[in-house]
């Protein structure tokens, strides 16, 4: 990426799941309705932005109202319900997955460790839709502190197994949680990654930050979290623990059943 291109960088939007869920279903809120997803997109296109893929986001090739949608996980529904939508509004995605999970259910979560994950075949069935898919680790572990022998499995290994899928080797790393630290972004750029992204807590070109979108936005959500001054505004409100779930009350939250 360019020093300018820098300047003007993206909006990166991270979305999990695809799909209706009910709040005892997804307690976490991860699966977003396609005619949400549809709607939301949509609105992005009208409203002028210009959507990226991931080749185009690292060549720096972009003005500045861009966004870079992703998707973490590598749920079932992506490919079910997810692809048809960015193929209708011929939208670009990068999708994380998880090397070592290949048609296996999302364990890694106590509340919700059901929901099924791509097989082999899915995530090829996703290069094959067009979406850059990239890696998000082994076994969805927190590279947070982890040893060399955690980090060469969640990086090295995991990269592996997905180019032997896909025939290409994954250019981008997304952090399990959102969770980095100097150790894991240093393993990351040693593992020839060309960037990483995190969440919130962004460190350079291998902790990019991005903003969140999950199944309790509203459409008037969903326009502050594409603000350009929303993650300042959100750094800022966690320093007024109350001042978050008051302006969310003020604006609402999606029902879900």
């Amino acid at each position: 990426m360019t020093r300018a291109a820098a300047a003007v960088r993206p909006l990166v939007l991270m979305y999990h799941g695809v799909g209706t869920r009910t709040a005892r279903r997804d307690p976490f809120c991860l699966f977003v309705p396609p005619d949400t997803l549809h709607r939301q997109l949509r609105g992005l296109l009208d409203r002028g932005w210009t959507p990226l893929t991931l080749g185009r986001y690292l060549r720096g090739d972009f003005p500045a109202r861009s966004v870079l949608v992703t998707f973490d996980d590598g749920y079932r529904a992506l490919l079910d319900e997810g692809v048809p939508v960015l193929r209708g509004l011929g939208f670009p995605a990068t999708a994380f997955v998880l090397g070592g999970m290949f048609g296996a259910t999302s364990t890694w979560m106590a509340d919700m460790p059901d929901e099924p994950l791509l097989d082999a075949d899915g995530v090829r069935a996703l290069a094959d839709a067009g979406l850059d898919v990239e890696c998000h680790g082994w076994d969805h572990t927190d590279l947070v502190n982890a040893d060399a022998a955690t980090l060469t499995r969640q990086l090295g290994r995991a990269a592996a197994v997905l180019a032997d899928i896909t025939g290409r080797r994954a250019r981008a790393f997304a952090y399990p949680y959102g969770a980095h630290d100097a150790d894991a972004r240093r393993a990351v750029a040693e593992a020839g990654f060309s960037l990483a992204f995190s969440v919130h807590d962004g460190a350079g070109r291998y902790a990019v930050p991005r903003v969140d979108i999950n199944a309790t936005e509203t459409d008037a959500t969903f326009r502050l979290k594409t603000w350009r001054g929303y993650p300042t505004a959100r750094r800022m409100s966690g320093a007024v623990p109350s001042l978050r779930p008051a302006l969310h009350a003020l604006i609402g939250h999606a029902h879900r059943p």
